[in-house]
C-alpha cells in the first residue's frame, strides 16, 4: 500500500494521466525510487485523491496513470489565522504547523510594530512549497489559501466570528465560542499592538486568553491554530476506501 503522496496542480479522475516534474518528481525517483509498475497516491490540493500506477519515468518527469479517484467535498467551515508580517523563519514555520494543524487560510498583515513590510516572490514561492509539503504529510485535501493584506483593519471585512489573543481577557479560548461558520484568530507582533490596533480589535473582534503565559509572535500563532483545529470535526482523508 503506497504511503508517499505527491501533488500535482492539475484537476485529474480515473483514467486520465496525471505528469510529475520538479520536485515532485525528484521526490519520487530519487527519495521513494518508485518505479514503473508501483503505485503512488496523487493529491491536488482541491479535494481529490487518486490511487495512481507509474506508466513511464525518465530524468526530468514521471507519468502516472490514475486507477482510482476519489473526492472530499470542501468543508463550509473555515478555520483563518491573522498573523503579522515577521522574519522569514517564522513565517514559515508558522505556515508549515499551521498547514498540519488545519488552518484554511493565513492572512498575514503589517501591524504597526511588524518586523518587515512585504514578501518577495521567492518567500511567497517558499511558502507555498512549505505548505504542499504540509499538506501531504498530514493527510489534508485541500490546500489552504496564503494572503497578504495591508493593514489589521482590512481583516474585519472577512466575514467570520473575529477573536484575538488578550492577556486581560477574563475567558479562554474554547470550542463553544465557535459557530458553524468558523474563526478568524488574530494574534500580534513581537512587540504587542499598538495602543490603536487595541482599540479596533476591542471595537470589532472578542478578546480571548490564549494562554496565562506572554508567548512569543510565532508562538502564539501555533497555539491559536492549534485551537482552531480542534474546533474542526473534518476526518482527514489518510486512506480512501479504495486504498483498503
Amino acid at each position: 500500500m503506497p504511503s508517499d503522496r505527491f501533488f500535482t496542480d492539475s484537476v485529474f479522475g480515473a483514467s486520465e494521466t496525471v505528469l510529475l516534474e520538479g520536485a515532485e518528481h525528484h521526490h519520487l525517483a530519487h527519495v521513494i525510487r518508485l518505479s514503473v509498475g508501483e503505485e503512488a497516491q496523487i493529491v491536488n490540493g482541491r479535494g481529490d485523491l487518486g490511487l495512481g500506477k507509474i506508466i513511464a519515468l525518465n530524468r526530468s518527469s514521471a507519468r502516472i496513470e490514475v486507477l482510482h479517484c476519489t473526492h472530499s467535498a470542501k468543508p463550509q467551515a473555515r478555520y483563518c489565522l491573522g498573523t503579522p508580517i515577521m522574519r522569514a523563519a517564522k513565517i514559515e514555520w508558522i505556515v508549515e504547523k499551521g498547514t498540519e494543524l488545519g488552518i484554511d487560510t493565513f492572512y498575514f498583515y503589517e501591524a504597526d510594530h511588524s518586523e518587515k513590510g512585504d514578501f518577495s516572490t521567492r518567500q511567497r514561492e517558499r511558502l507555498r512549497v512549505l505548505s504542499i509539503s504540509a499538506l501531504k504529510q498530514s493527510g489534508r485535501l485541500y490546500l489552504p489559501s496564503l494572503e497578504i493584506v495591508s493593514s489589521l483593519s482590512s481583516l474585519f471585512s472577512i466575514e467570520l466570528p473575529l477573536f484575538f489573543g488578550d492577556l486581560g481577557a477574563s475567558e479562554s479560548f474554547s470550542l463553544q465560542k465557535i459557530g458553524k461558520q468558523g474563526a478568524l484568530f488574530i494574534t500580534g507582533p513581537e512587540r504587542g499592538f499598538s495602543s490603536e490596533e487595541v482599540d479596533l480589535l476591542k471595537a470589532r473582534a472578542e478578546g480571548v486568553l490564549l494562554n496565562r503565559n506572554i508567548l512569543r509572535a510565532e508562538t502564539a500563532a501555533i497555539a491559536a491554530a492549534s485551537l482552531l483545529g480542534a474546533c474542526s470535526t473534518v476526518p482527514l482523508s489518510h486512506h480512501s476506501h479504495f486504498l483498503q
